[in-house]
Formats: structure tokens, sequence, C-alpha cells
């Protein structure tokens, strides 16, 4: 399975790492738009920093899902618990996920096995 990261935290981007165990993960490089990058790499699971403003997260979730191509592309987010502006937007926007850090840190090796 291909995994996507949108996450420039270096402390999550080594947990993803260690949460993926052998499956391919490929990282957003900063500067380029999330949803290009997405809409070329094709990945099943597209893991999202919600609190990462200049990746432009829920606007690229929004056009993400509104995409033949990338519709069913599962996107998880995460944010901190505090963020209910943020969760809410992604909800609304088409985020299949949205968790909590702390959830997310928890859960991910689960998440990235599905």
């Amino acid at each position: 399975m291909k995994i996507a990261a949108a996450i420039h935290d270096l402390m999550f981007s080594s947990k993803v790492n260690a949460a993926a165990a052998g499956q391919t993960v490929v990282w957003l490089p900063r500067g380029l738009s999330m949803v290009d990058w997405v809409t070329r790499e094709k990945p099943e699971i597209l893991l999202v920093d919600l609190g990462a403003p200049k990746n432009l997260p829920i606007e690229s979730i929004r056009a993400l899902k509104a995409a033949e191509a990338t519709r069913a592309i599962t996107i998880i987010g995460y944010i901190g618990h505090e963020a209910d502006a943020v969760i809410q937007a992604a909800k609304e926007a088409g985020c299949d996920r949205v968790m909590s850090k702390g959830a997310f840190a928890n859960q991910l090796r689960e998440l990235l096995q599905k």
C-alpha cells in the first residue's frame, strides 16, 4: 500500500516511518501543491497535518474529494484537540477521519494496516 504524508513535523514523520513498517511512504515536498502532488502520486492513504496552513489542508482535502481521480483516497487528518473550527472544517471538506494528535500517534500503526 502506498501512503502519502503531508507532514513536516519531524516527530510525527518519524512515527509514520516506524508505523509504516515496510510500506511505501512518500512525503509532500515543501512548496508543492498538495492537490497536484497527491494526484501525481496516487496513494491509497493520505496523512495530513491539519495544523500546517502553508499546505492549505482544508482547501486541498475539498479539492481531492471533489476530483474523480482522487476521491477514493482515504484521508486521515490530525490536529490538536482544541482546534474545533479546523476539525469541523476538515470533516465538512471530506476528510475521512479527523483525529487529535495523541490519538493519531497512538493508533497510527493500526491506521496504516487497513
